[in-house]
Formats: C-alpha cells, sequence, structure tokens
C-alpha cells in the first residue's frame, strides 16, 4: 500500500494504527527525498490527526460538562475545541440556547460571548457582553470579552482601556495584558506593547511563578531587538 492509500484509509476511518502506520513511513521518505506532495500529505496527515483528537477532546469536555455543571473551564475548553474543528457555529447555538433558559445568569453571558468571539461574531459578542455588563458593572471576565469585541471591530482605544478596567476588577487575572501585549503589538505599538510583557513579568515574579515568565521574557527580548533599531514606533 503506498502512502497515498495509507493517508486516504486514516482519512476515511480515523483508526488510531492507520495513522500509526503512516507516520513512520512518510517520515522516512522525507528523510530519502522530500518534495512538496510528500510534505503536503504529511502535513494532511498531522492535521487529520490533530483533528480527530480535538474531537475526542470536545467529547471529554461535554461529559465533564455534565458531571459538574458549575465547572467554568470545560465550558471554555469546549468554545475553544469547536473552534478549532472549525465548528465555532456549535458553540453559538449551545450556549444561545442556554443563556435563554437563564436570561439573568452572569456565565451564561461569559460563555456566549466567548463563543461569539471565537467565531469572530465582534459585533454580537459586543450585544452580549455589554447585556451582562448591564445585570453587573463590576464583572471583570464581561469587560475583559468586551475588549475582546471591540479590538475585533477595530475600536484599539476602546478595547485597551476595557483591559485596563477589567485588570482593576479582577487584579488576579491578568488574560487582559496579554489581550493588550498582542493588540499593540499588531498596531505597531511596540514599546507599549513591551511594558505589557514587562507587566506580565512582574505580575508573575511577584508571585514567584517563575515558569510561567519564560514565554513573556522571550515575547519582551523579541519586541526590544525589533524596536532596538527603529527610529520611532509611536
Amino acid at each position: 500500500m503506498d502512502l497515498s492509500e495509507l493517508l486516504a484509509l486514516y482519512e476515511a476511518r480515523g483508526v488510531e494504527r492507520d495513522f500509526v502506520a503512516a507516520k513512520p513511513l512518510f517520515e522516512r521518505a522525507i528523510a530519502e527525498s522530500a518534495d512538496a506532495r510528500l510534505l503536503t500529505g504529511y502535513g494532511y496527515l498531522l492535521e487529520s490527526h490533530a483533528r480527530n483528537e480535538l474531537r475526542q477532546a470536545a467529547a471529554l469536555y461535554e461529559r465533564a460538562i455534565e458531571l459538574d455543571p458549575n465547572d467554568d473551564k470545560p465550558n471554555y475548553q469546549l468554545i475553544g475545541a469547536r473552534a478549532g474543528l472549525r465548528e465555532p457555529e456549535r458553540a453559538v447555538a449551545l450556549y444561545e440556547e442556554r443563556l435563554a433558559a437563564s436570561p439573568g445568569s452572569l456565565r451564561e453571558h461569559r460563555f456566549l460571548a466567548q463563543a461569539y468571539l471565537t467565531a469572530h461574531g465582534f459585533a454580537r459578542a459586543l450585544e452580549i457582553a455589554d447585556a451582562g455588563i448591564a445585570l453587573a458593572p463590576q464583572d471583570a471576565a464581561l469587560t475583559a470579552a468586551r475588549g475582546e469585541a471591540k479590538a475585533g471591530l477595530g475600536d484599539v482605544e476602546g478595547a485597551l482601556a476595557d483591559w485596563r478596567l477589567a485588570l482593576r476588577l479582577d487584579p488576579e487575572d491578568i488574560a487582559a495584558l496579554y489581550s493588550s501585549a498582542f493588540l499593540l503589538e499588531r498596531e505597531g505599538r511596540l514599546r507599549e506593547s513591551a511594558e505589557a510583557w514587562q507587566a506580565i513579568i512582574d505580575w508573575c515574579d511577584a508571585r514567584k511563578l517563575a515558569l510561567d515568565t519564560e514565554w513573556p521574557k522571550r515575547e519582551l527580548e523579541r519586541l526590544r531587538a525589533r524596536f532596538a533599531g527603529s527610529a520611532g514606533d509611536g
């Protein structure tokens, strides 16, 4: 059986032993003589395997939600998994239904806003976040989600303002700092982005989270290298 047949077999059946059989054969063939066809085929094999694994993860999150309906984490993980599977509409439909059943629930507003964010439905995410904030003006998670929606809609200053507010409302959740760092870099505001990474490092250092500083430190050094020779970045 040639590699194209092995790939077609795994794609059709999704059986792990077919992946295990095909993977080393692709690697050996690429080591001997790599070409575009082989690289594309091997990439698709890995992509298909990752998609199958992600689908299994989504099923586990669904089961976890059934077993512990009060745990937020599997809900957010499920939303992310559906996005990774290119099925964000399934998460949107699920949490639209749940919010309709519990319109006063802040949790359901948070979940649905996140589902729309992963689906790039930024206008609807903004509506949901605003509706939740109307119920609880001091809700940090919804404030941060509103910032993400504004960023998606091109309102940079509005997003940054919401993220600053979210950090004030909940100083123990610095997700908004990461969002700020990424957005500022995309906007070419490299020094400000570096300041956000430094704030993340300082936050982790203050809590003795040395491992958590490794990636932010690499990002900070990368940014410093970018703007070191630049005449100005705004």
